[in-house]
């Protein structure tokens, strides 16, 4: 049975959420794209129709038209350009106010969180050892050089952990075992994409606030960005948040994250992650590696490409993703059904952005 915490402002209770569905600019039905304005909602979107972005309104009918009958495993599409919201889709019964899992993605919304306590001065830096937050790092049968493993080797997952190594049942990884497991290389030297490592970073983010990683993202976080409801699972009942999956937002909120990089930490004129930070995250760290193959920096993907600045994604190979590119002022998110397979999903959102980026939008 999935636990998880949960949270729904009042001004978004059931009444308001089907008022919502009802108002919101929407392709599925007949399958059409409107250039007309839509009616906004009060989330903290501008909203703009496609042509005013750029968005080739024919090509975009094609793409909707062809996520009903043949990318069926597309849950949603949002498309931000210009920092406004130019178009979003819903399959059939779901709507804006709809949660998805992030999978993977719930690392960059981590990694994010240690962008927020670095301005705080909860944390000194990204190269503070991890025994300064977590004293089991130094325990009796963790390997003598987990004791110099910093911050920064676990947000580019560069630990050196042993990889099949896996959680204690279906999602627990507690600290004390997510740090006895075996190195199979020296912290810094090689990328795995782990997601026992991925959660070290929300029991980091834990230790330095003393608070549950929901209650310092919904106060630092999600109320900046009016992101008002979501989910998070959690390891075991009364346990932690998961570090490395199972936060579950809109894909209108998951847009926002994208928009708050894409802005250098700002959001609305306030500084909600240092620039400093957001540039290093979506810098190259690492070669990075599976499973998408791409450059790695603070839990995030970086496109390899010449140009800078580079493109960079939050996600994996699990169907959900944020696509970010800061040459094209672009945010693209799809989120994908996981009961279709990872194989299906990541080809059909791969094929969907791809499409967005290389046909629909106008140079």
């Amino acid at each position: 049975m999935a636990i998880s915490r949960q949270h729904r402002h009042s001004s978004w209770g059931p009444a308001a959420l089907r008022r919502s569905v009802t108002v919101v600019l929407i392709l599925i039905a007949a399958g059409i794209v409107h250039s007309q304005p839509r009616k906004e909602v009060r989330d903290g979107w501008q909203l703009a129709s496609p042509s005013e972005q750029g968005l080739d309104i024919e090509l975009l009918n094609e793409l909707v038209n062809k996520l009903k009958s043949q990318e069926k495993a597309i849950r949603s599409v949002v498309i931000v350009r210009n920092g406004k919201l130019a178009l979003e889709y819903y399959r059939d019964g779901l709507g804006r106010s709809t949660l998805h899992d992030m999978r993977s993605a719930t690392l960059s919304v981590v990694s994010t969180l240690v962008g927020v306590a670095l301005q705080k001065g909860m944390i000194k830096s990204v190269d503070q050892p991890v025994a300064d937050f977590l004293p089991e790092a130094l325990g009796e049968g963790v390997d003598s050089r987990v004791s110099a493993m910093t911050l920064r080797h676990i947000l580019t997952l560069t630990a050196g952990f042993d990889p099949d190594v896996k959680q204690v049942g279906r999602w627990a990884f507690p600290v004390d075992f997510a740090l006895r497991r075996p190195l199979v290389s020296d912290p810094g030297r090689k990328f795995d994409f782990n997601p026992g490592t991925a959660h070290l970073a929300a029991r980091v983010v834990v230790s330095a606030t003393g608070e549950s990683v929901s209650q310092f993202a919904e106060k630092q976080l999600f109320r900046p960005l009016r992101i008002e409801r979501y989910l998070w699972r959690i390891d075991r009942p009364g346990g932690s948040e998961l570090g490395y999956s199972g936060l579950q937002l809109t894909t209108r909120d998951m847009a926002k994250l994208g928009q708050l990089y894409l802005q250098h930490g700002s959001w609305n004129g306030t500084t909600v992650v240092p620039a400093q930070y957001v540039e290093a995250a979506t810098r190259k760290q690492s070669s990075g590696g599976p499973p998408m193959h791409w450059a790695y920096g603070f839990s995030w993907w970086i496109a390899p490409v010449s140009r800078l600045p580079a493109p960079f994604m939050a996600g994996a190979d699990d169907g959900q993703r944020i696509y970010v590119n800061p040459g094209l002022s672009l945010v693209v998110v799809v989120a994908s059904d996981p009961r279709q397979g990872r194989s299906t999903s990541q080809s059909q959102v791969d094929l969907v952005i791809n499409d967005i980026v290389l046909r629909v939008l106008r140079r």
